[in-house]
């Protein structure tokens, strides 16, 4: 078995790469994750499925293969996951931020994340209290099945896989194949947007848009640049704001294969330390200022990897591609997203309340359920965990939910 463990500050590499990739793709900007919980915009979804279309074969490969993996699937404790999901949607749809967005959003120069950030280690913190009482000791022990992937058990604390009875790592592999096609087939059919007809995959292979789609392309480049830096005409940045997804030029497929090197960066991670998580790092902030006693803070002291080099990785990632690639650097402007200004009007009080109040919940969650956007979807969903599976699921439930019923117009 082929293994490999890197120093911990590899992490700022690994960080820099999701982050200067994920700027690009949009995800810094909380409008488009708020669009995601109007189901407006689905780009998120199609480009994660592709991702793991391409990053779950390759690392069920090369384990078929004898590379050794530090695999990190969260145990799969039933109650507390489907509540922390549920808390973690509803935080997302308000504040428009994952955990580790809100670190692309401070290096992209967002306001917002800055009073995100606190409501985040406030939200961890509350899990910090919580978790040794009875109550946070019911949610993480009753129905826990510990850490299980499809096809296989993953022993705590251990570095291999115990393929379930009958299965061989070759077994594992033809699994993660028809798990990739399925993830295929929806970043293919699945519209970008609302009333659209294409995914970015299948009008790249089309080569054609609707009227409709045009038009939606083009309000997200507005929305993306609002309040950022200018750009000439012939520039890189115009190029990757304002692509279409049919134009022949050398972003016509970076909206695409970001996925694949955000998700070929995962595997590599895995490979080389741990799996990709970012809000663990609240946890730890808010554990060495004011909870360094508590229980879950010592387990958080104890079991910290690479997570607060990572975050701080993803934010000059952020930085370095909203400076010198997109231009959307807003040197923390008062720029509020159009559909909050749309639904609740453009005072910043409201929302500070808005993304304060939505990462508290948001990282609330996240911390019951042991996992995050880049724990339990992006690393446990790749690697086919029931935990990620089970979280994913709560998390568009109630993020769709919430994002129907606080951003319906009056």
């Amino acid at each position: 078995m082929i293994t490999y463990t890197a120093p911990m500050w590899v992490g700022l590499v690994i960080g820099f790469i999701i982050g200067a990739a994920a700027e690009i793709w949009g995800i810094a900007n909380p409008e488009t994750l708020i669009r995601l919980a109007k189901w407006e915009d689905r780009l998120f979804v199609a480009c994660i499925a592709l991702g793991f279309a391409i990053g779950t074969p390759v690392l069920f490969g090369l384990y078929a293969a004898g590379v050794g993996f530090h695999w990190g699937p969260k145990p799969f404790y039933v109650i507390g996951i489907l509540i922390g999901g549920l808390l973690f949607g509803a935080g997302l749809a308000l504040s428009g931020y994952f955990p580790g967005s809100i670190w692309m959003a401070l290096g992209e120069g967002r306001r917002d994340a800055i009073y995100a950030v606190f409501g985040a280690i406030l939200g961890a913190a509350t899990w910090t209290a919580l978790y040794q009482t009875p109550a946070g000791q019911w949610l993480t022990t009753v129905g826990n099945f510990g850490s299980l992937i499809i096809g296989a058990t993953h022993p705590s604390g251990k570095e291999y896989l115990i393929p379930w009875d009958g299965l061989t790592p070759l077994d594992l592999f033809g699994i993660s194949i028809i798990y990739a096609i399925g993830m295929f087939l929806l970043a293919y059919y699945l519209p970008r947007y609302k009333g659209g007809v294409r995914s970015c995959l299948r009008a790249n292979i089309e080569r054609r848009l609707t009227p409709q789609e045009i038009q939606m392309h083009q309000e997200t480049a507005r929305f993306l640049t609002e309040g950022g830096l200018p750009y000439s005409e012939n520039s890189l940045a115009k190029k990757l704001n304002e692509y279409y997804a049919v134009e022949d030029n050398v972003t016509r497929w970076f909206m695409v294969s970001v996925a694949g090197i955000i998700a070929l960066t995962v595997v590599a991670e895995m490979f080389l330390h741990q799996i990709f998580g970012e809000s663990t790092t609240d946890s730890w902030i808010a554990g060495h200022l004011f909870m360094p006693t508590f229980n879950y803070s010592q387990i958080v002291f104890k079991g910290i990897g690479w997570e607060p080099y990572s975050d701080i990785g993803t934010l000059m990632g952020a930085f370095f591609s909203a400076v010198f690639l997109t231009r959307r650097f807003t040197a923390f402007r008062n720029i509020i997203p159009p559909s909050w200004a749309e639904r609740f009007g453009t005072n910043p009080a409201k929302r500070f309340l808005g993304s304060f109040g939505g990462a508290y919940l948001m990282l609330f969650g996240a911390r019951m359920a042991d996992g995050c956007a880049s724990g339990h979807i992006l690393s446990g969903d790749l690697e086919m965990a029931l935990s990620g599976l089970e979280f994913t699921a709560a998390v568009f439930a109630s993020m769709l939910i919430t994002g129907h019923y606080v951003y319906k117009k009056r």
